[in-house]
């Protein structure tokens, strides 16, 4: 086992334009030599694929020494066992594209950035967590890429800044901050342990079916507990139906295993605003100024509540795992619930993404005063 070791690389070059614009290309490069991968060596690696388009295993067993019948010598109750091996298959690049210019007072400047990340794993605090919490498509042990968490594959920001000195003992400064870009990344998982491999759920990235002869619909809790869910087959295919429908990546991913991180929410626009006033003097050789700042975060929700809003997935988790279907037509196959958004009025999800209503889209403001000498 080797300590973790990456390779970096950047290039970047500037050109004057015509009309004294600056343009700047610059590209990112970086390569995992040796990347941390976390495998579970206490499970099993036999099971039993599913019947239907979705032939993932669902293991026999969520251990391989469980103590069953009392733990011995020859076999010990273990919960993980967690082997960490090194991996050089993940990598990540950017792509920047900057358009700059001076001016007498006024200073602006505009760029796009281009990106593409990959990784085994990403986060957590302890080995059990960054191999139970990675979705995946079947086999959780593989060494399978996917979209790192933090992927950003858009992003775009532009500023703009004027200043004006006046009267000998007087300067004011504008300055504007736009950003755009996808509010984050998410994976659409089942709600439930589909491969059985002792996690909990919440890490099997769903199959997005083609139709309704593509998956077993059931009503919520058919694989134990109270049922409250009158729905029939054909009501909760409709449902959602229409919520695949609208859903960008669900929508073009049909017939298909969903990607880890893959889903990538609506783009954010954020204007941020700072106003700053200037009071100086000169005695001798030095300058003393007397400054005051007053800066506007998400200026735009300030001006009006459905600006500057950012999204979250209203549910990341819409199909809950109901077991396997035991006789028939079907037998063999996973059977799945479509659980209500508002159960007590019977309202579906509909849509999958919901405004975040946390401090990310609310506008903010802070005044400052600064003394500065020289």
């Amino acid at each position: 086992f080797k300590y973790p070791q990456v390779m970096k690389a950047s290039l970047a070059v500037d050109r004057k334009l015509p009309g004294e614009i600056v343009a700047t290309l610059e590209g990112t490069y970086s390569k995992e030599v040796n990347a941390v991968n976390f495998q579970n060596v206490n499970l099993p690696t036999t099971g039993t694929p599913f019947v239907g388009s979705d032939p993932r295993i669902r293991y026999s067993s969520t251990k391989i020494y469980s103590g069953a019948g009392g733990a011995t010598v020859t076999n010990p109750n273990i919960s993980n066992a967690i082997l960490m091996t090194n991996s050089s298959k993940g990598y990540a690049y950017t792509i920047t594209l900057q358009l700059q210019k001076n001016f007498r007072n006024l200073y602006l400047n505009a760029a796009y950035t281009y990106s593409q990340a990959k990784s085994l794993n990403d986060g957590g605090s302890i080995a059990a967590s960054m191999w139970r919490d990675r979705p995946v498509s079947a086999d959780p042990n593989a060494f399978e890429l996917g979209y790192a968490n933090y992927y950003q594959p858009h992003r775009f920001i532009a500023s703009a800044s004027y200043r004006k000195e006046y009267a000998k003992y007087f300067a004011t400064s504008i300055g504007l901050i736009f950003e755009a870009a996808p509010a984050g990344v998410g994976s659409y998982t089942y709600n439930g342990d589909v491969n059985n491999d002792g996690t909990g759920g919440n890490n099997d990235l769903i199959y997005v079916p083609k139709s309704q002869t593509d998956i077993v619909l059931v009503p919520v809790n058919t694989g134990g507990g109270a049922i409250t869910d009158t729905r029939t087959a054909n009501q909760i295919w409709a449902q959602l139906n229409n919520f695949i429908n609208q859903d960008p990546y669900l929508s073009s991913h049909r017939g298909q295993v969903a990607q880890r991180n893959a889903a990538v929410l609506p783009f954010f626009k954020r204007l941020d605003l700072n106003i700053t006033q200037d009071f100086y003097v000169k005695a001798g050789k030095d300058k003393h100024t007397l400054r005051l700042t007053f800066d506007v975060i998400n200026v735009g929700n300030m001006l009006n509540k459905s600006w500057g809003t950012y999204k979250s997935f209203t549910s990341t988790s819409f199909l809950k795992y109901e077991g396997l279907v035991p006789t028939g037509a079907d037998a063999g196959k996973p059977r799945y619930s479509f659980p209500y958004l508002d159960a007590a009025n019977q309202v579906p999800v509909t849509n999958s993404y919901t405004d975040n209503t946390s401090t990310l889209s609310r506008w903010q403001a802070q005044i400052g005063i600064r003394y500065i000498f020289n």
